[in-house]
């Protein structure tokens, strides 16, 4: 029987220098497994129980994302900071840069309010 000189923690030292990377490969994945089902789960538990229009006036537009590394998968698109006509409250409405509204238009705004009630707003499509 060969027995090696190598002590049980450099046996250790070894593999985690071999096997880091992969360590942290599956981390990383495991973590944004959870958070696509986190969100997932999330959306289900608060769905969308009424509906309404309202309007409101641009105050101000930003093109969004400013990095344009950032845009993958959704694209470019407008942000809208939008003052209601009926509360004037301030909201935030993402916009396609297809249909830009410019700032001091009066702009069609669905009001989605949630189960758990939350108000959510994006731009009227109807």
């Amino acid at each position: 029987m060969n027995k090696s000189n190598v002590s049980f923690r450099n046996h250790l030292l070894i593999w985690r220098y071999e096997y880091s990377d992969a360590v942290l490969g599956v981390a990383f994945f495991c973590a944004l497994a959870l958070a696509v089902g986190a969100s997932v789960l999330r959306l289900q538990n608060d769905p969308v129980v009424a509906t309404q229009r309202v309007t409101g006036v641009v105050e101000h537009v930003s093109l969004a994302p400013i990095n344009p590394k950032a845009a993958v998968g959704r694209g470019i698109y407008y942000i809208y900071d939008v003052r209601l006509q009926d509360d004037n409250a301030l909201v935030l409405v993402d916009g396609d840069v297809g249909t830009p509204h410019s700032i001091g238009s009066i702009i069609p705004i669905e009001r989605q309010h949630h189960k758990r009630g939350v108000d959510t707003y994006r731009l009227f499509n109807g």
